[in-house]
């Protein structure tokens, strides 16, 4: 009798160790591999590339890198002020405490927008962008933190964030950026509606 206890006990404890590894996970490619996307309101959005505008100190300690990732079907003009075609995307203005590079560790949201390094003030999700009429669904972020690392030239970002309207927003993107000084001309030259 103590010897089918002990079995049904042992059962019950591994069934949920089983269905834990066995269950699906929406976030890969069905390959196991974390693939890159957005999540927002039950919907998610798929980002393919990113690119990384440095322009320096501006104010505080920390120094502005402005990231963009951004899916698919988007193309960038060679001076990165114009954008053409459909899509989506994510954009957070960064303080790195590294002038050279976006410096790996938890970069958490700053609603008063210190320049401190480690934060990020701006920060937005478009969806259904077209460069044709400007127009797509856009949400201001504006709370939560973006966890980066980086391995040789590849970046990881983790998005932990919330939207103005309160709602979630998770994020993953694993990949090279590559990195444009824009200095003073990003900050002087009108952005395309795409960007904030």
């Amino acid at each position: 009798m103590k010897l089918k206890k002990y079995l049904l006990l042992a059962v019950l404890f591994a069934l949920p160790v089983f269905f834990v590894a066995c269950s699906d996970d929406d976030d890969d490619n069905g390959n196991g591999v974390m693939r890159n996307h957005f999540t927002y309101d039950g919907s998610t959005f798929d980002l393919d590339h990113g690119l990384m505008l440095s322009g320096g100190q501006w104010w505080g300690d920390g120094y502005i890198f402005d990231v963009f990732l951004y899916s698919d079907g988007i193309e960038f003009t060679d001076d990165f002020m114009d954008a053409t075609g459909e899509g989506h995307g994510m954009f957070f203005e960064m303080y790195s405490p590294d002038e050279a590079d976006l410096a790996p560790g938890r970069y958490v949201y700053d609603p008063d927008d210190e320049g401190d390094p480690f934060t990020f003030y701006l920060a937005d999700i478009i969806m259904d962008w077209d460069s044709e009429t400007d127009e797509g669904t856009e949400v201001a972020i504006v709370g939560g933190s973006v966890e980066v690392d980086r391995s040789g030239s590849t970046y990881t970002l983790q998005i932990d964030a919330t939207g103005e309207d309160g709602q979630e927003i998770t994020g993953y993107f694993r990949g090279p950026i590559p990195v444009f000084d824009f200095d003073d001309f990003w900050m002087s030259k009108e952005k395309p509606g795409l960007l904030p």
